[in-house]
């Protein structure tokens, strides 16, 4: 398959969420974050006023739905679903597309960065107990339902990494050599 996609292939972090209730408005819910192979799809680059800039990718990863993973796991068989792959709509705008600011040309990089923002996360959570709330126990609770979430998000990468075998990862992404003229801005300093 990676033959008939000619996508660069990298690393990066997924945010893995799903979909809330009507208690937190239908927004989705981070379950944890975990690294995984993605087609980029798009780069770009956007200057600041002050001469700095950012730098953001359009990526599809293969697999990114857990809630997949947390229905098969009721019914006894372990599965992620179907692989996503990159198609474009009407408009020549790719789908289905996450925005991410890194991309690595190694899982260990990437595992570093999922890390930090999984333990970011658990500190939040520590944050928010109130030891002079009489109920302080229970906010420990959300601590530890996030480590249950962690888990499945940790098995959901294992199997999204057996499945995505086959998607080597590309040396480097291309650059169309017309733009070597490109002027380097520096920030003002102040």
């Amino acid at each position: 398959m990676s033959k008939e996609i000619n996508y660069p292939i990298k690393y990066a972090v997924l945010e893995l969420k799903i979909k809330g209730g009507w208690l937190v408005g239908y927004e989705y819910i981070t379950q944890g974050f975990i690294v995984s192979k993605c087609y980029v799809m798009e780069s770009k680059i956007a200057y600041c006023f002050d001469g700095t800039n950012k730098i953001t990718h359009k990526v599809v990863f293969p697999f990114e739905d857990i809630s997949c993973l947390q229905v098969s796991i009721i019914h006894g068989k372990p599965s992620i679903g179907e692989k996503n792959i990159p198609s474009y709509d009407a408009c020549s705008r790719p789908y289905p597309v996450n925005v991410v600011t890194d991309l690595y040309d190694s899982y260990e990089e990437a595992k570093c960065d999922a890390e930090a923002k999984n333990e970011k996360c658990r500190h939040d959570l520590l944050l928010d107990v109130n030891v002079c709330n009489p109920n302080w126990k229970e906010q420990f609770i959300k601590i530890e339902e996030f480590n249950k979430k962690l888990e499945l998000c940790y098995l959901f990468e294992k199997l999204a990494l057996e499945k995505t075998k086959d998607m080597e990862i590309s040396e480097s992404l291309s650059i169309n050599e017309q733009v070597t003229s490109i002027k380097i801005l520096k920030p003002i300093k102040k």
